[in-house]
């Protein structure tokens, strides 16, 4: 598609993100959400074009991480599974997001605007994988294990492809992982299957401030993601 009618799709997008506004209602149920099985493939570009974004509703209504607050931006995401891969994707309402372009040192996500994707078996003893991506495409991919204890020697590699895009008011961030990676994380891809997800967003005033944290399942205290209670249950429909 066109880079024209890229962002076309992105400002769209944002104008529903701004529609929706910032109301929520409470916290996500503990009840696993339902991943759809997608029949089209998806391509990690950050367009958000293909017909799976606009036929499946987001997974979740996303809060503020702490007290489970109304949000103060609007954030969208989606998960979508098939026989060989698994997709992940963030839309953003942001006027001002905090990024810089990618760089060698995969920590320099930590100061910006990012989603953030963790994927866990549940078996408490297990390792938990990572992939944070900013809006200009610097990715920061670590494994971890309770309680953050961090290798950031983890990445997928070639086996998953990880994309942003900017638009005017908003970005989006879209993440497509191979069978073969999310294998290696200790899952399977099949009817049935469930593992823990945890889905979150950083948003930034300015580079390497404060950001304010956004999550899809909230739990109470201090926002620390890296807690068995900040994963939520997913199940692989049919």
């Amino acid at each position: 598609m066109p880079l024209q009618s890229n962002l076309l799709v992105l400002a769209a997008a944002a104008a529903l993100l701004a529609a929706a506004g910032c109301a929520t209602s409470s916290p996500p149920s503990a009840a696993p959400r339902a991943v759809p099985r997608m029949t089209e493939p998806v391509t990690a570009d950050g367009s958000l074009d293909e017909p799976c974004y606009r036929t499946h509703a987001p997974v979740s209504v996303f809060v503020r991480a702490g007290d489970g607050g109304p949000a103060d931006t609007t954030t969208r995401a989606w998960l979508f599974w098939s026989g060989d891969r698994l997709v992940c994707a963030f839309a953003c309402a942001d006027d001002t997001p905090a990024a810089a372009p990618p760089t060698a040192r995969e920590l320099d996500v930590d100061g910006q605007d990012r989603c953030e994707l963790f994927l866990w078996n549940g078996d408490p003893g297990a390792v938990y994988h990572c992939i944070e991506a900013a809006p200009l495409g610097a990715v920061h991919d670590y494994s971890g294990r309770f309680y953050r204890k961090f290798d950031d020697a983890w990445t997928p590699g070639a086996e998953a492809a990880v994309a942003a895009r900017p638009c005017r008011g908003a970005y989006a961030v879209e993440m497509v992982l191979s069978r073969r990676a999310v294998e290696a994380m200790g899952l399977r891809l099949a009817p049935g299957e469930r593992f823990r997800a945890g889905l979150f967003r950083a948003d930034f005033d300015r580079l390497n401030g404060e950001p304010r944290w956004i999550t899809w399942k909230n739990h109470p205290g201090k926002p620390d993601f890296h807690t068995p209670d900040s994963f939520g249950e997913v199940v692989l429909a049919e």
